[in-house]
């Protein structure tokens, strides 16, 4: 008997130190799915196109993908990640994109949005940079409220503050417009209107019959250029800016985004959830949708025919 319970006392301690051994043995960890985050709950600033994947950006520094059609999301990882409301992204290719946001922060992406890091932060002046542009060749513009004006020759990889524009010094400048061969619409509050045509290089003051402020801009594929921005404002162009035309949308309501759709319509979207469409490059609109108290800041076009939109009340889908 105590033969047999000697027996069994050693094996317990055996079976013990085996799950000890387990417990604290390396091994690989676990392979969870990506988790998917609610787009539908989260204030979205911008979209974006990254080859087949679609990014978006808003609220508290997230960043989300999607790699159908924005079906799913997923939260990409960011090192870093100060907390900051992001505002504007921008793509130069499949792969290679840049974020900006409050507090003077960059943040560069070298695998089409699915992993970001910081590379540019200012704790001190929150004042946000609203707007980006990643060019082809490691070129990159940032521009921001109170005269804020950085670029980069390398790709978003450092920043430098370079000479302001003219008018802009203390002014907002929101969007940044870039079209064929280098030009470049710069647009911001008070009617600030601006032109490059050597990738931001050297700019020009432009007038436009239009003292308020402009939230942003479109290059036509024929190669006319659109601005619009508050209380239903919006001109068209087709001499790069030289003389506008202005165009009614049959809305007095500001406009925060736009696209061109592959089959040469134009959309844009703005305060209150309003959308217009043009059939004519934009020479004239008409009423898509309008109501409700949540408002859009983007749009894209998800699938012929399909609009993803964004703003105040996430990412949702919306058929023309």
């Amino acid at each position: 008997m105590f033969k047999t319970l000697r027996i069994a006392s050693i094996a317990l301690a055996l079976a013990v130190a085996a799950g000890a051994v387990y417990a604290f043995a390396m091994r690989p960890h676990p392979v969870f799915a990506p988790t998917e985050v609610r787009a539908d709950r989260l204030h979205i600033n911008a979209l974006a196109q990254a080859g087949r994947r679609l990014v978006a950006v808003g609220e508290a520094g997230h960043v989300l993908y999607s790699d159908d059609g924005g079906q799913r999301w997923r939260d990409a990882e960011v090192a870093q990640q100060p907390g900051s409301t992001l505002t504007q992204l921008s793509f130069s290719d499949a792969l290679h994109g840049l974020a900006v946001g409050h507090d003077g922060v960059v943040l560069r992406t070298e695998d089409g949005g699915a992993h970001w890091r910081r590379t540019a932060f200012d704790a001190e002046h929150t004042d946000p940079l609203l707007d980006v542009a990643a060019g082809a060749d490691g070129a990159a513009i940032a521009v921001g409220s109170f005269g804020r004006f950085l670029v980069s020759r390398d790709g978003g990889e450092h920043w430098q503050t370079a000479a302001t524009p003219p008018a802009i010094a203390d002014g907002h400048a929101n969007a940044l417009v870039r079209g064929a061969g280098g030009r470049v619409l710069l647009v911001g509050e008070a009617g600030l209107l601006q032109r490059s045509a050597d990738g931001g290089a050297t700019w020009e003051k432009l007038a436009l019959p239009y003292q308020g402020s402009l939230f942003g801009g479109l290059a036509l594929a024929d190669g006319a250029w659109l601005v619009f921005g508050m209380r239903g404002h919006v001109f068209r162009s087709e001499d790069f800016g030289a003389s506008w035309q202005p165009v009614d949308t049959g809305l007095p309501t500001s406009y925060f985004g736009g696209v061109q759709l592959r089959d040469g319509r134009v959309v844009l979207v703005g305060q209150g959830g309003a959308i217009v469409r043009s059939d004519d490059g934009g020479r004239h609109f008409r009423i898509h949708r309008v109501g409700g108290r949540a408002s859009l800041a983007a749009v894209l076009e998800a699938a012929p025919g399909r609009l993803l939109v964004a703003g105040e009340a996430g990412i949702a889908h919306e058929a023309l």
